[in-house]
Formats: structure tokens, sequence, C-alpha cells
């Protein structure tokens, strides 16, 4: 038996004309309020990472998302658990829906570009996620 508690977490990096979508966490929240971080969350015991992901920005965003490939999976301690998180590029099923925040989750939102990330004052792993996932776009631009 492991001596940590394990949790699995599913983040989505929402691309939409070469930009991420990124939010606040809102200053209630009880661990990294106030920081800049993609949407996501926790899978739930018998729940696929994808339908998580989906389930997660459905209720955070208001929107569905069309979920792409893995752009990382990283671990970290937190709260008391190891946790895997799992980073996928997706994007919106309908470009023109404008996700809408939920106050007890979030407080600001924005698109960023490749160039704006240092503005998020973020020092964690989202931050390679953030560029990993930009050079896929730039990648896929180029195609």
């Amino acid at each position: 038996m492991s001596e940590h508690l394990s949790n699995i977490v599913v983040c989505g990096l929402i691309a939409r004309d070469g930009k991420i979508f990124v939010a606040k966490r809102a200053a209630t929240k009880l661990t990294f309020p106030g920081s800049y971080e993609l949407i996501g969350g926790h899978v739930d015991p018998g729940e696929q990472p994808v339908a998580a992901l989906e389930r997660e920005i459905m209720e955070e965003l208001g929107v569905r998302v069309k979920v792409g490939q893995v752009v990382d999976v990283f671990t970290y301690e937190s709260e008391g658990m190891f946790k895997v998180e799992i980073c996928y590029l997706c994007s919106l099923e309908d470009p023109t829906a404008e996700p809408t925040l939920n106050p007890a989750d979030h407080s600001e939102a924005r698109w960023i570009t490749v160039d704006e990330i240092p503005q998020l004052q973020k020092e964690d792993e989202e931050v390679e996620v953030l560029q990993k996932a930009f050079n896929i776009i730039k990648g896929a631009e180029n195609e």
C-alpha cells in the first residue's frame, strides 16, 4: 500500500485564435486564491479523464469542449495528497461561445498569447505546460 493518498487531476488548455484561456481563482478558494490557473479538476472514482475534463469545464465555464491531445502529465503534492495532473489541448465545440465564469470558482479570466505567460506571475508546472501547448498550436498553424 502506498504511503500517499493519490488523486488524478485533469486540466484543459482551451485554445482559440492562437490564444489559451486562463482564469483567476476566486479569493475565497482555500488553495491558491487569486492565482491564475488552467480550467479543470479532480477525476471522480470510475470516471474517465476526458469525461471528467468535459464535466469540469461545463461546470466551471458553461461551455462544451472538444478534448484533444495530451500536452503534458506531471505530479505534485497538495493538500496532503500525491496528485497526477493530465493536461489536454482543447477547443470550444462552438467556436463563437464565450466561457462564463462561476464566481464561486473564478473572479476573472482572459485569453493569453505565449508572450503574456509572465504576466500571470505563475511559478508552477503549468507554466511549462502553457509553453508546450503554444508550441503545439504554433506547429499546427504551420502545417
